[in-house]
């Protein structure tokens, strides 16, 4: 835990009611090595571009976080882990959609050392799936290769932790956008292709997701998450309309995530915990 204490450039508030001073929580210092696992128990990512909807309903199991490099602004971390779920893909004239079966997951983030803002994410799934939904009429389903590439930066990066923390801040988290591309490729939409026209070589998606302002709470809780018990914060959006998160310093980064946006455009629904980590 990173403490604040009252010399020129930090600060402390006291609490006259119980007499006592609460100590802020800052931004922790990452260093290489550090890594963090989760297993993600939801993940879904739907986004909907003039009419075509492509959605992932995933699960993540020992999703592996690593700090592999630092420059002067930035963390360069690694992404790797093991995925289960379905897709779909509906442009009006072609459905198409599957079982992910044997599906890794691999990539990198880039986090702003300042706030731990997201600046940019570049990750690749590879899987060997069970297309079940497709214009063929076939008496079982196809397995088949398939790589999905998913890029995301953050036009004007933004964390959705207000550092420093301290019991009962609450504050507003500013709007952004996201540039978004999302590439499907596989040698069995190509065969398809070849076959039905309609049904496209590659399914590519590319667009900008406007995120709206939140407005948040901060309480201090003792929680206990994968048997383990962590004093954090509980980030509390809209008085819990679209969830939380739970930030732990001792940690150094999420410790839990139960969270759900939808706009026009997107839909992102994140409900995950920390199993564990090496940081401190």
């Amino acid at each position: 835990m990173l403490l604040i204490c009252s010399i020129p450039g930090l600060a402390y508030n006291i609490s006259t009611e119980k007499d006592k001073i609460t100590i802020d929580d800052d931004v922790p210092i990452w260093e290489i090595g550090d890594s963090w696992r989760y297993n993600i128990g939801k993940l879904k990512l739907q986004l909907n571009n003039s009419g075509q909807i492509i959605s992932l309903d995933l699960s993540l199991n020992d999703l592996l976080i690593r700090v592999d490099g630092i420059t002067t602004t930035s963390y360069k971390m690694s992404v790797s882990g093991n995925i289960g779920g379905i897709f779909d893909f509906d442009d009006g004239g072609t459905s198409l959609g599957g079982i992910l079966f044997i599906t890794k997951i691999s990539g990198s983030l880039q986090i702003r050392q300042a706030d731990l803002a997201a600046e940019q994410a570049n990750l690749v799934i590879k899987s060997i799936a069970i297309l079940l939904e497709h214009p063929l009429i076939l008496p079982i389903p196809i397995p088949f290769p398939l790589t999905i590439t998913i890029n995301i930066i953050q036009d004007t990066p933004r964390s959705l932790i207000d550092f420093p923390l301290y019991n009962g801040k609450e504050g507003i988290i500013s709007e952004t956008s996201l540039s978004t591309s999302l590439k499907i490729e596989s040698i069995v939409l190509r065969i398809l292709h070849s076959f039905i026209s309609d049904v496209p070589e590659e399914i590519y998606f590319e667009q900008i997701v406007d995120l709206p302002m939140l407005m948040y709470s901060a309480t201090e809780e003792d929680i206990t998450v994968s048997g383990k018990n962590y004093t954090a914060y509980n980030i509390d959006f809209f008085q819990g309309l679209i969830g939380s998160i739970y930030y732990a310093p001792s940690v150094g980064n999420y410790l839990k995530a139960n969270t759900e946006i939808k706009t026009n455009d997107i839909e992102i629904i994140i409900k995950g915990e920390l199993t564990e980590t090496t940081y401190g």
